[in-house]
């Protein structure tokens, strides 16, 4: 019996979204205190991958792997923590933005975030 074989662009396709999730986490445990954690909510629903913190500020963090770059997510926590969040983070296939509070980081720099949220939030 044989199986077929599968090539890397079909195991990139296949954990495109679990690779850069896995990373990310584990550039921003090297940079900041606290550890990262996970937020979300039932009804209605929405989650935020992680949640940062830098003195007491509090940053939700979303790692996309896709084209589609909207994060309803992230600006329904910053509605519900307004005082808390001065920045919301998304890291991307996208080029490096400062967008009012929502800085896209893309993910080849995810281990300059600590760096690059304390020159935005200036």
């Amino acid at each position: 019996m044989s199986f077929p074989r599968r090539g890397s662009a079909d195991a990139f396709t296949e954990f495109k979204g679990a690779l850069p999730e896995n990373h990310v986490p584990q550039t921003l445990i090297t940079q900041f205190e606290a550890l990262p954690r996970y937020w979300s909510q039932n009804n209605p629903p929405y989650k935020v991958d992680f949640l940062i913190q830098r003195e007491n500020d509090v940053s939700p963090v979303e790692v996309k792997s896709e084209n589609n770059l909207t994060s309803p997510s992230l600006q329904k926590f910053k509605e519900l923590f307004p005082e808390e969040v001065k920045l919301r983070i998304r890291f991307s296939l996208d080029n490096l933005k400062l967008d009012g509070d929502a800085l896209n980081i893309p993910l080849f720099m995810a281990d300059q975030t600590e760096r690059l949220v304390r020159v935005a939030i200036r």
